[in-house]
C-alpha cells in the first residue's frame, strides 16, 4: 500500500505521484506512435498569426460525444501553493496536465476507444504522474457536474472522482480506506508563446532532419514512452528512427501553458506513409523544461491516436504504434 498523501495543500497529481501509481498491463504495447508523441495533431497546419486556431479550454465542441459530459471539466484550475490542473478538449479526448509549481508534473487523458477506428464509447482514465508509463481507470458513475473512474486492482487509488460546483472543482481519490480530497478555483492562463514557437521548430527540425532533429528536441534524459516504457536517447533513436523514414509527421501546437521553468503544448498532427500516402491523425501533449541557457527542450512527450468515424487508409499503420486507449507518442 502507498505511502498516505495529505492533498489540502497540493494537487490530485502530485498526490497520485506521492502514491506511486503501477502500472497494470494494458494488454497492448505503445506504438511506435507514442515515440512521435511530441508530434503534433492532425492535420497539423501552422497557427495563423496573432494565435488564431488556439484552442481555447472551454472547447467543448473538441470532445466526442460521449466524453461531452465531461465539458463541465474543461478550463485552468488553480489549487493551493502554486498547484495547477489544465483540461483542454482535443480532437475527441480530454488532455489534462498538473503542475505542481515545483517542476513536477502529471498527464492525464481521457478517451473513449481501445485503440485506432472508431470509438466504443466507454470511457476510460489514463494517468501518467510524473511522466510514467500509464495506469488504467474505467468510468464508474457519472452524474451531472461530475464523474468516478476505478481501478479495483490497484492498491491506491483504486478510484479517482471529480465533480464541479460553479466555480470550484473537487478531485477525491480513495481506496483501501483511505481519501483525500483537493479543490481548485477556476481562473484564467494565458498561452506560452515560446513553447509553441519551440514546438514549431521541433517539428520542422523533424521534417528537415529526419531522426537527428527528433532528438535534438529532447534535453538530457528527456523521454516518450515506447512500448509501455520510458525510452531515452539510443532507444528512441531505434524505434523512432526506422518510424520517421517511412512515416512523414506534420504537427502544430493549439494549446500552451507555463508554470516557472516547466510547461506544456497540445496539438495535433497528421502522419502520412512514404510508402502508399495513407494517413491517419493524432494528437499530443509535449512536456517542456527550460534550459540553463535560456532555450525549451522536451522532457515527455506522448499522445493518442484520433478515433474517425469510419476507419481509413492509414489506421492499420497507426495501430502497431498506438496504445491501448490514449497513451501513445505522437
Amino acid at each position: 500500500m502507498a505511502a498516505r498523501c495529505d492533498l489540502r495543500d497540493v494537487s490530485l497529481a502530485r498526490a497520485l505521484r506521492r502514491a506511486r501509481l503501477g502500472l497494470l498491463t494494458t494488454g497492448a504495447a505503445l506504438a511506435l506512435w507514442v515515440a512521435g508523441c511530441g508530434a503534433a495533431p492532425a492535420a497539423k497546419a501552422a497557427p495563423a498569426a496573432g494565435g488564431a486556431g488556439h484552442l481555447r479550454p472551454s472547447s467543448a465542441g473538441e470532445l466526442s460525444p460521449a466524453l461531452a459530459p465531461l465539458a463541465f471539466w474543461l478550463g485552468d484550475w488553480h489549487g493551493q501553493d502554486g498547484a495547477s490542473e489544465h483540461w483542454i478538449a482535443a480532437a475527441g479526448a480530454l488532455y489534462g496536465v498538473a503542475l505542481d509549481g515545483r517542476g513536477g508534473f502529471e498527464v492525464m487523458i481521457v478517451d473513449d476507444a481501445e485503440g485506432a477506428g472508431p470509438a466504443d464509447g466507454k470511457l476510460r482514465f489514463w494517468a501518467m504522474p510524473g511522466g510514467s508509463p500509464a495506469v488504467r481507470f474505467e468510468r464508474g458513475e457519472l452524474r451531472d457536474q461530475g464523474i468516478t473512474f476505478v481501478n479495483p486492482r490497484h492498491d491506491f487509488p483504486q478510484q479517482i472522482a471529480y465533480w464541479r460546483e460553479g466555480p470550484v472543482l473537487h478531485a477525491e481519490i480513495s481506496g483501501g480506506g483511505q481519501a483525500q480530497a483537493a479543490t481548485f478555483s477556476l481562473g484564467d492562463a494565458q498561452p506560452a508563446p515560446e513553447l509553441e514557437a519551440a514546438d514549431l521548430a521541433f517539428a520542422a527540425d523533424t521534417a528537415a532532419r529526419g531522426i537527428e532533429g527528433w532528438l535534438a528536441a529532447f534535453e538530457p534524459g528527456g523521454w516518450q514512452l515506447l512500448r509501455d516504457k520510458k525510452a531515452t536517447g539510443d532507444d528512441i533513436r531505434r524505434e523512432m528512427g526506422p518510424f520517421l523514414a517511412q512515416t512523414r509527421i506534420t504537427w502544430a501546437p493549439a494549446a500552451s501553458q507555463r508554470k516557472g521553468d516547466l510547461g506544456f503544448t497540445i496539438g495535433t498532427a497528421t502522419f502520412t506513409s512514404v510508402a502508399d500516402g495513407s494517413s491517419w491523425r493524432g494528437t499530443y501533449v509535449t512536456l517542456w523544461h527550460r534550459q540553463p541557457d535560456g532555450s525549451w527542450k522536451v522532457r515527455f512527450d506522448t499522445g493518442r491516436v484520433v478515433n474517425e468515424a469510419s476507419t481509413q487508409g492509414g489506421t492499420e499503420a497507426s495501430t502497431e504504434g498506438s496504445t491501448e486507449g490514449g497513451t501513445e507518442a505522437r
